[in-house]
């Protein structure tokens, strides 16, 4: 398996893709028509005929069949099921402070063990009401060497149910915390001397969905696309001093916990 991960790391992407549609079409079971009328009653149910000018056929969640003339209705709306006092609430905060731990693994490149490098990433924000959520972090990413990013976190929660669909990206500065090693690069000879990485640019935008257990914590799965890229200087034999910049595209597939 890890072979073909290594070989083709979009098949994550897309077995991703395919786990997102899935979990917001049965998302989409929980909502129901809601019909507001001139007269001040509300109906809800589900819209199953629509005749233009003229009327909307609507069957109720108590299952009556109601016609409804176009000049009675006021406005009709899609709204999520109402749930039960007695059904436990699984959501999640909306407004507030909030932390985040990730913990991702990065496919692509060249692979000299079958377990692909890890990334990690602690975040402190603020969420919004409306969906947004802004906030700042640190990590670690261990790719050839270790890399400290300091990041901005910027992400867009769709729904506020038991699961929540959101997208997500990251951008900032990777700090060097090592010194590269030039057997691990193809195009460093054994005599280049004094190589040092002094970091780069990191970004990395993303998919992803929340499980709310409770209003305040969260297990979360995403997948994304991170591009880094890291500046190297050495000084060759000649005493030529080079620089190099290292460039690196990754599927990143993730995992957090929300408290």
């Amino acid at each position: 398996m890890a072979n073909t991960l290594k070989k083709d790391p979009f098949s994550i992407l897309i077995a991703f893709l395919l786990i997102f549609i899935y979990t917001e079409s049965k998302a989409q079971e929980n909502v129901q028509d809601v019909v507001y009328l001139k007269n001040g009653s509300i109906l809800h149910g589900t819209i199953t005929d629509i005749k233009v000018n003229e009327s909307i056929t609507l069957i109720s969640n108590c299952n009556d069949t109601w016609i409804i003339k176009q000049s009675d209705i006021d406005r009709i709306e899609k709204e999520e099921v109402a749930k039960s006092k007695t059904t436990e609430s699984f959501e999640y905060k909306r407004k507030g402070f909030y932390s985040n731990i990730n913990v991702n693994f990065l496919f692509g490149g060249e692979l000299e063990s079958p377990f692909p490098p890890l990334s990690l990433t602690f975040v402190n924000g603020y969420q919004f009401d409306f969906g947004l959520a802004v906030g700042a972090g640190i990590g670690l990413e261990l790719i050839n060497e270790t890399y400290m990013p300091v990041v901005a976190d910027l992400r867009y929660t769709f729904r506020n149910s038991k699961v929540s669909h959101f997208i997500y990206v990251q951008g900032g500065y990777a700090v060097s915390l090592g010194t590269p090693d030039p057997y691990d690069y193809d195009y460093y000879d054994f005599y280049e001397s004094d190589l040092e990485s002094k970091g780069g640019f990191i970004i990395n935008p993303g998919i992803g969905f929340k499980i709310n257990l409770n209003e305040k914590n969260a297990f979360s799965f995403g997948i994304g696309y991170k591009y880094m890229e890291v500046n190297h200087t050495y000084k060759e034999f000649n005493g030529q001093n080079i620089d190099r910049t290292i460039k690196y595209n990754r599927i990143t597939l993730g995992f957090g916990y929300h408290f």
